[in-house]
């Protein structure tokens, strides 16, 4: 008899535990999520994560607030997550910084494998080679031949240690074999009045930006950074054309929880994410804003990251940057 009780007590509690998990990820969300950006509202992070947020807040009528945490090269804001609870309801927003930062700080106080799980990424934002009008150059080979007879005299504009304009020049000047100076700005909206006087040689400029500086003759673009050409510079090769395939690196987007997040919730945050990103008015969203939709789920989202940490310390290591 006792054994029988024991067997339908068992059995009663694993029911109440069932219903009471189906309860949870039937309710969830409830109350606000945070997804914390780690630049400044309006930046470009920004806008992307409030276009995807919005759609996937809308599939849940729930509320995402966007919400900017800047500072220490998005080292703030990740260790604010990191440090959250693992309830779903604290989101990071992710790009570059999070698979440069572990080659570039000396002290770090989260880890992007150890205290994340990944969750998806949103889009690619593929840059484009630019230099002066004024400079004699028209294609990668002839800026390579330039600076070959120009040992360090040369230079290149990035918008901050650490970002793909930056190390993805310093790839690139690894692969070609050239010297040319990186000068650092604090954005590329610094960089726009310098790159068109003339007095920056070169840049890794977004898209989007690069635009409106075409519309004013001031530079000229000499290869797409991308997957493949620019639909806005169709006739521009890109750099794997150019005999730099291994160049190509462009720039994404994603979000990430902390790593003590539940499996289910990471699955239903995944799903309301590809959703959004499969969403034909997402898509054009952040095709206006200048970044290309991009489904990379979970684990191949995972995949990614652990590419680029690898990536980016080889690069830091063979062009002698040192940590902060």
């Amino acid at each position: 008899m006792r054994k029988r009780l024991g067997a339908m007590m068992a059995a009663w509690l694993l029911a109440a535990v069932c219903c009471a998990t189906a309860s949870a990820q039937e309710n969830f969300p409830n109350r606000p999520i945070r997804l914390i950006n780690p630049y400044s509202v309006g930046s470009v992070a920004d806008v992307f994560g409030r276009i995807v947020t919005q759609h996937m807040a809308e599939q849940w009528k729930a509320s995402i607030i966007v919400e900017s945490k800047s500072g220490a090269n998005g080292s703030i804001a990740a260790e604010d997550v990191a440090r959250a609870e693992g309830d779903g309801y604290t989101w990071l927003l992710v790009t570059t910084f999070f698979t440069t930062s572990p080659s570039l700080n000396l002290v770090m106080r989260w880890d992007p494998v150890r205290d994340f799980t990944p969750i998806g990424m949103i889009c690619q934002a593929p840059n484009v080679f630019i230099v002066p009008s004024s400079l004699a150059v028209k294609n990668v080979a002839e800026f390579i031949a330039l600076a070959k007879s120009k040992p360090g005299v040369l230079n290149y504009g990035h918008p901050g240690k650490g970002s793909t304009g930056h190390l993805g020049f310093e790839l690139f000047k690894r692969l070609a074999g050239i010297e040319v100076n990186p000068i650092g700005y604090r954005g590329y909206p610094q960089m726009t009045a310098d790159i068109a006087g003339g007095l920056l040689n070169s840049s890794f400029f977004s898209t989007n930006q690069a635009l409106a500086l075409t519309q004013t003759g001031n530079i000229r673009i000499i290869a797409s950074i991308g997957g493949g050409r620019s639909k806005y510079f169709p006739d521009v090769p890109t750099m794997a054309e150019q005999g730099f395939a291994e160049a190509q690196v462009t720039p994404w987007f994603g979000i990430v929880v902390p790593s003590k997040t539940p499996a289910w919730i990471i699955a239903k945050i995944s799903q309301a994410l590809e959703a959004a990103v499969a969403a034909p008015d997402v898509r054009e969203k952040l095709d206006l804003a200048g970044c290309s939709a991009k489904s990379a789920p979970l684990s191949e989202f995972a995949a990614v990251i652990k590419s680029d940490i690898a990536l980016w310390a080889k690069v830091v290591k063979d062009a002698g940057i040192p940590a902060d």
